[in-house]
């Protein structure tokens, strides 16, 4: 479950893991308690909370920025990472703008630090389609060869209606990897729950979570039936050795044609050959 505005104080995170006897969490909150006098109530904050018996197979991803939390999950197709974002809000002035920018900057760089092979970001993206921000969105997706899963499952659905119900947005959003796309089903936004100005979105992800301490320490480990994909940071130095010579005796048995090999020869003869 992926919460965003928990309006949580840092000393009061730990209310999350009461929340339900089988779920434990992770969240970051986003108010300043270095000041003796806190002035005006709590504000954003996110957190994502998962099943305790799903524990030992996940990482949490250390971050400093409160509006991303992040956790990386072990499953039979290799790493997946699920990042829980509340973006900032349009103001309409170019401080906002730059704060949007900076949180999509974080968001690409955890993508980045990340050796997973799947990418899922969902959350509050603060913006729809026609908005001031919604450029910057889908360019970040675009960057990042991220597919707008949400948008492309669903038509003319609403997530936000403000207190006084005048105003409904479109702003809450799923971007996959094109592999974590095809594993993501049932996408829905359940309206018949109101527990805030947002209405809940769901989904389910296909994918089989590992064994506990399943990890690719040796030849047989990395060739397990647990495991579609080594896992490559796991593996200790006689097992990637084994692997990087075996590779090399099989790109030798490859028989180049001597016209590629040909450093004169144009591109569109070597594309005929």
């Amino acid at each position: 479950m992926l919460l965003q505005e928990h309006w949580l104080l840092l000393n009061e995170l730990g209310l999350l893991n009461n929340l339900h006897v089988k779920f434990q969490s992770f969240g970051l909150s986003a108010v300043d308690i270095s000041t003796d006098i806190l002035v005006g109530r709590p504000y954003e904050g996110t957190a994502i909370l998962y099943r305790k018996s799903l524990a030992d197979q996940i990482t949490i991803l250390a971050s400093d920025e409160s509006r991303i939390t992040g956790i990386q999950l072990n499953t039979d197709s290799g790493p997946l990472l699920l990042l829980n974002v509340y973006m900032p809000t349009n103001y309409g002035d170019e401080s906002s703008l730059e704060l949007y920018r900076d949180c999509l900057a974080k968001l690409h760089t955890a993508i980045v630090d990340s050796y997973s092979l799947h990418t899922i970001i969902a959350g509050d993206f603060n913006c729809c389609p026609g908005s001031r921000f919604f450029p910057e969105f889908t360019g970040f997706a675009d960057d990042n060869s991220l597919v707008l899963s949400d948008l492309n499952r669903l038509n003319n659905v609403t997530t936000y209606v403000s207190d006084d119900g005048t105003k409904t947005s479109w702003i809450d959003h799923i971007l996959c990897s094109c592999t974590a796309d095809t594993m993501i089903g049932n996408i829905d936004v359940i309206n018949d729950v109101v527990i805030s100005d947002h209405r809940p979105v769901s989904f389910s992800v296909k994918c089989t979570t590992l064994p506990a301490h399943t990890g690719c320490y040796s030849q047989t480990a990395c060739n397990s039936t647990y495991l579609r994909v080594p896992v490559w940071n796991t593996c200790d130095y006689s097992t990637l050795a084994y692997y990087a010579d075996y590779l090399d005796k099989l790109l030798q048995q490859i028989s180049v044609p001597s016209v590629a090999l040909n450093s004169n020869v144009s591109s569109e003869v070597i594309e005929q050959s």
